[in-house]
C-alpha cells in the first residue's frame, strides 16, 4: 500500500459534478424525445410565417436535423441549412457560430431555431445574423419562452433561455428593427384535456405557450438626393424684380 505522503493529485483530473448541476449539454437536451416534440409544435406553428417571405436566399439554422418536420419555404430560391454541432455548426456549412463563411447583405431570410437557447457566443452569433442579411431582410428568431410551464423539461439540461424582450434587446443593439413578437406552440390548462391558445394578429397570445417567434428586419439608411436651389441675385447691377439667376447650386 503506497503512503498517504508519496501520493500525488493528478490537476487534469475533472471536478466532481453535484448532480444539482446540468450535466447534458444544451445540443443533447434539445434533442431529446420531449423537446423534440415541443419543438415541432413551434415549428408547425411558425410555418405559415416562414411561408410568407421570399428570395434568393434563407438560411436556417437548427439544433439537429429533424427528417420529420421541415419548415416550408416555396417562396425561396436556395436554402442553407446549419445543424449545430458543438460550439459550430454542420451541414450545407461547416463552421463556428461566430464566423459565418457568407458575404454581408447576401441572404433574405434566416429562421433560428433555438439558436441563442444553446450558443456559446450568443451575441457574435446575433452578430453574424446581423452582418449576413441584406437589406430588408428579416431574421425570425424561434425560442423557448421561459415562462412556460414547459420550462421543466428544460430547466437542468444546460439551455440558457432568452425571453423575448431579452432577445429583442440584444438584436436592437445590433441596429435590426424589432417587427413585433408572439408567443406559439403548445399550452397546457389544468384541465384534464390540453387546449390550444391560438394568438391573434395583433396580440402575443398566451404566455404560457411553450415558444415565442420574434420577427427583426435590417433597415439601411437610403441616400438622400440633393435638392437643387436657385441662387439669389442682388438688385443694383442691372437686375429687375421678377428676375432669376440661371445658374443652380445643389442645397
Amino acid at each position: 500500500m503506497t503512503p498517504a505522503k508519496d501520493c500525488r493529485r493528478i490537476g487534469t483530473m475533472p471536478a466532481v459534478q453535484s448532480p444539482r448541476q446540468p450535466v447534458s449539454p444544451a445540443e443533447t437536451k434539445l434533442a431529446s424525445d420531449g423537446m423534440r416534440g415541443l419543438l415541432r409544435r413551434c415549428l408547425r406553428d411558425a410555418a405559415p410565417d416562414v411561408a410568407r417571405f421570399s428570395g434568393r436566399y434563407g438560411l436556417f439554422i437548427e439544433p439537429y436535423e429533424d427528417g420529420e418536420f421541415v419548415a416550408e419555404a416555396p417562396n425561396l430560391h436556395t436554402r442553407l441549412h446549419l445543424q449545430r454541432v458543438g460550439d459550430g455548426f454542420d451541414g450545407d456549412l461547416q463552421c463556428s457560430e461566430s464566423a459565418i463563411p457568407l458575404a454581408d447583405a447576401s441572404i433574405a431570410l434566416i429562421l433560428l431555431t433555438c439558436g441563442f437557447e444553446a450558443a456559446r457566443d450568443a451575441v457574435g452569433l446575433a452578430a453574424e445574423c446581423a452582418r449576413v442579411l441584406e437589406s430588408e431582410g428579416t431574421l425570425l428568431v424561434l425560442g423557448l419562452n421561459p415562462w412556460s410551464p414547459a420550462h421543466l423539461r428544460w430547466m437542468f439540461g444546460g439551455l440558457r433561455v432568452w425571453s423575448p424582450e431579452a432577445t429583442g434587446a440584444l438584436l436592437s443593439g445590433l441596429g435590426l428593427e424589432i417587427i413585433g413578437w408572439r408567443y406559439l406552440g403548445a399550452r397546457w390548462t389544468a384541465h384534464t384535456t390540453t387546449t390550444i391558445d391560438v394568438a391573434g394578429p395583433q396580440t402575443h397570445g398566451s404566455p404560457l405557450r411553450s415558444g415565442f417567434l420574434l420577427e427583426a428586419r435590417r433597415r439601411d439608411p437610403g441616400l438622400t438626393p440633393l435638392r437643387v436651389q436657385t441662387a439669389p441675385v442682388r438688385f443694383g447691377q442691372g437686375a429687375r424684380p421678377g428676375m432669376t439667376s440661371s445658374m443652380k447650386t445643389p442645397r
